[in-house]
């Protein structure tokens, strides 16, 4: 079985190691390096994936550490060039914000050592990764499909506007749609994914309620939208 590409979250962790610990990189044979490897097979494990015995084993690890070299115009090396277009894309985007890098794989970390649940992928996921990765995106998704949570905000909301409009367009699926569409309207986890925390429990001001297309529009590109950023848009 051969290993799959790197992936976000795997690529953030290893690059913030490589930031925590540069210029000093630890040797392929140290205990950092295994506790980096052990780590990413962890994460693949939490997402449910397949790995073999090899999968990113201290070797790769280490590679993976030195293709970073190359991007790095501080390291007087060249590094290893084959480092991938997203492993460049990932060192450029966090080149400047060494402290967010930080706080993303911090977050993961507690992530991978919690009993946090996952939302299970479908089709309707396809495109839905934040900046932080596969990972805290499946926290996110979960929180957004809590039935009960999601139930008391319609109902607050029904309760006070009489109405379940989308807070980005204003689009109401009951007048479009009719009886078919009362009732109807999807749910959008405000609190950004880094700030995630393991264990905490949604709120209803955690939650805004878009129709599809918004719910789309916000999870298209990377970094997602803030509902301020979608009502701009529109307007």
């Amino acid at each position: 079985m051969r290993n799959p590409k790197w992936s976000r979250d795997e690529i953030i962790l290893t690059l913030n190691f490589y930031h925590q610990k540069y210029p000093v990189i630890p040797e392929k044979s140290s205990t950092e390096i295994e506790n980096l490897s052990n780590t990413l097979r962890k994460l693949q494990i939490k997402l449910g994936d397949n790995i073999n015995e090899k999968y990113r084993n201290p070797n790769g690890v280490y590679m993976k550490l030195m293709n970073f070299h190359h991007f790095n115009p501080n390291h007087p090396g060249e590094g290893l060039s084959g480092g991938s277009k997203l492993d460049e894309e990932i060192f450029l985007e966090f080149k400047d914000d060494i402290k967010n890098l930080f706080r993303i794989s911090n977050s993961i970390t507690k992530t991978l050592e919690s009993d946090e649940p996952l939302a299970v992928p479908d089709l309707d996921d396809e495109g839905f990764e934040s900046q932080e990765g596969k990972l805290l995106t499946r926290v996110h998704r979960f929180r957004e499909r809590d039935r009960a949570i999601i139930k008391k905000k319609k109902d607050k909301v029904l309760k006070e506007t009489g109405r379940l409009q989308c807070e980005g367009c204003g689009f109401d699926f009951s007048e479009t749609y009719g009886k078919h569409g009362n009732g109807f309207i999807e749910c959008h986890h405000l609190k950004p994914v880094s700030e995630i925390v393991s264990g905490e429990k949604t709120t209803l001001n955690d939650l805004s309620l878009v129709c599809s297309n918004c719910h789309r529009m916000i999870h298209h590109q990377k970094p997602w939208l803030s509902i301020e950023q979608l009502k701009s848009i529109l307007t």
